[in-house]
């Protein structure tokens, strides 16, 4: 007959195990993602001007994913001193609000660029914003100063660290932001569907921006809410196995979604023929030409002009910008 006590360390001993081989894959994956896409940040994000958006692209870019990867190392890591245990246990809630303050703030700023100058909208969504940083922080020092950490020795041999007791206050990291991005998500459809209803051609920025939001907010939202009912009801020990997933499908879809934008740069030519050489900088030749199918009088440029002229728009952080230049009555270039 089987020793019941050995029974069940071996079972804590296959979800804690669980945890530690998901937070490494975790980890991983962000090391993955970050040689797959360095390329792009180089090119449209290193020599852009500093500003909001560049500013919350590098936070979640290095900041959040150097604190995952420290969880993922120190997950997998066993016999940690007691007083290492308090500090990572404690740590994790940071590496949360950290985690969804920033992804939060990045969506907030796809809000603005949406309904620039919709005053109501904006402010009903700084609230939210600023009510779920405020409920995650208070979390975190409700958690460090009223909240005692009592860890378990007995289990040293697995990986991680144990505590004896979870506080029920925890759910709150993945309720407040649940709420939140379900508000946010909602607002950007809604600017979607009023294109739609007004019978408008949708600019291909907000196609972009709406398709990038639906798929963050599908894959985080069940995250979130997978996490609050594993957190709930599933043994102690695979408590926060979805804990680190949340936050690095956050992490990833935060940076592909400012990368995305940064790349995206739909060319439109209407009601005219191009010569090869195209100036954009405003300096004309003296030569015209006529297009054979329209009749209209254009002008001659450069190659190198479109090339400075389009490496100038890349430093334009106002998202959703159209710049048209007219084209001496010949039609216009979209960038």
């Amino acid at each position: 007959m089987a020793d019941p006590d050995l029974a069940g360390y071996l079972e804590m001993a296959q979800e804690s195990y669980a945890v530690a081989y998901v937070t490494i894959a975790c980890a991983s994956l962000l090391i993955f993602d970050w040689f797959l896409t360095i390329t792009d940040e180089i090119s449209n994000i290193w020599n852009s001007r500093w500003a909001i958006p560049k500013f919350l692209f590098f936070v979640n870019r290095y900041v959040v994913v150097a604190m995952l990867c420290f969880n993922g190392i120190a997950s997998s890591q066993t016999h940690l001193p007691a007083g290492f245990c308090v500090f990572y246990l404690r740590w994790l809630v940071v590496t949360i609000t950290v985690s969804q303050s920033t992804i939060e703030a990045i969506l907030l700023t796809r809000v603005w660029a949406l309904y620039r100058g919709n005053t109501p909208v904006l402010c009903l969504a700084s609230f939210f914003y600023a009510g779920g940083v405020i409920t995650l922080v208070s979390l975190t020092v409700q958690d460090y100063v009223g909240e005692a950490v009592e860890i378990v020795q007995d289990f040293s041999s697995l990986p991680g660290c144990y505590a004896a007791s979870v506080p029920g206050i925890i759910a709150g990291y993945w309720i407040a932001p649940v709420i939140i991005e379900s508000v946010f998500f909602g607002l950007v459809i809604w600017r979607a569907l009023s294109w739609w209803r007004d019978r408008s051609s949708a600019p291909p920025t907000l196609v972009l921006m709406a398709r990038d939001s639906a798929v963050y907010f599908a894959v985080v939202f069940v995250l979130l809410i997978v996490n609050l009912f594993v957190f709930e009801y599933a043994p102690p020990f695979l408590s926060s196995l979805f804990v680190t997933p949340g936050n690095t499908a956050g992490c990833i879809a935060g940076s592909r979604m400012l990368l995305n934008l940064r790349t995206f740069r739909p060319v439109t030519t209407t009601q005219m023929e191009m010569s090869t050489h195209i100036d954009f900088k405003g300096k004309r030749r003296q030569e015209a030409y006529t297009s054979p199918s329209t009749g209209m009088t254009g002008i001659t440029y450069s190659s190198t002009e479109i090339e400075q002229h389009m490496e100038e728009n890349e430093n334009d952080e106002e998202v959703g910008r159209v710049d048209q230049v007219p084209l001496g009555g010949s039609g216009t270039v979209t960038v």
